[in-house]
């Protein structure tokens, strides 16, 4: 009987002092992370906790890092994205003010011009400077909207054949810059919104107008539409930024450079892809569904 108690008691002892040992290494642990989530969660660090002992412990603070590593992506997003507005509003400020500045001018000189010919130049220039206002605004507008991610009306389309539309409400465009389009697309099938898709497209093609020197391709083959033109200054064109929001190529006027931020925003949207690249002296841009 003596020995039999003897043993439990000394299984007894052994157990309390495991569970004070496990307890000592525990609260170590605790305490060792205590100290460090200050200095990490304050400072400008990617440092992670780290403790010395105790598989809990460990596994407490895995976790915790998990959770850090999270909190940072987020903070970084925030802070580019708070970084992306400020420089967003002095762009449109910018973009705003310039043809506001021009119009003010030009109606203080209206008010002591008596020529009539000189007067009309001056209205000219105003109704210029008005419509540079309406576009910028409306793609301002648009971006607002395309944001939104409400479902559209979706249906099956054929590619090629919004496409082909879209060219031919830029006819004047093009013949204004005497530009001759090279066209060769095979229909295709997408399921999208038709508004959405037209803009997209849209958005592609003015801004090819916009850079282009005097060309413009389109190929529309298994389902790959590529646009290509060959750029004026294709040296300054940043290809990893031009889908950014409000990237603007150097020698970029009147634009707020939404309208591939916006075509990249549907073209996603519709579970397709968008990539820029330059070959040669030519920029293309390459839709994939």
């Amino acid at each position: 009987m003596n020995v039999a108690l003897l043993i439990i008691s000394c299984l007894l002892f052994v157990a309390v002092v495991f569970l004070a040992f496990k307890l000592i290494v525990f609260r170590l642990g605790a305490e060792e992370i205590r100290r460090q989530l200050p200095e990490i969660i304050g400072g400008d660090t990617n440092k992670l906790i780290s403790v010395s002992g105790g598989r809990s412990n460990k596994k407490l603070a895995a976790e915790l890092n998990v959770r850090l590593a999270e909190l940072r992506e987020k903070e970084l997003k925030y802070y580019n994205g708070d970084r992306e507005v400020k420089t967003a509003l002095t762009n449109a400020a910018h973009d705003l003010r310039t043809p506001l500045t021009a119009i003010g001018g030009y109606l203080d000189l209206l008010e002591t011009e008596t020529d009539k010919g000189t007067r009309e130049k001056y209205l000219a220039v105003i109704r210029e400077r008005t419509n540079t206002l309406s576009k910028l605004s409306e793609e301002l507008f648009v971006y607002s909207v395309t944001l939104d991610n409400k479902p559209t009306a979706a249906e099956a389309l054929d590619a090629a054949a919004v496409l082909k539309e879209c060219l031919a409400d830029f006819y004047e465009a093009f013949c204004a810059k005497d530009i001759t389009p090279e066209i060769c697309a095979f229909p295709f099938t997408v399921v999208a919104d038709k508004t959405e898709l037209s803009r997209m497209f849209s958005n592609i093609i003015s801004n090819a107008l916009k850079y282009s020197a005097g060309d413009f391709k389109v190929m529309a083959v298994d389902r790959k539409i590529t646009f290509s033109n060959v750029a004026e200054d294709v040296d300054a064109i940043d290809v990893n930024r031009l889908f950014d929001r409000f990237y603007t190529v150097n020698n970029g006027k009147n634009s707020t450079g939404l309208g591939l931020s916006i075509a990249k925003i549907i073209c996603e949207r519709i579970g397709g892809k968008i990539s820029a690249a330059i070959n040669g002296d030519y920029l293309e841009i390459s839709v994939s569904f």
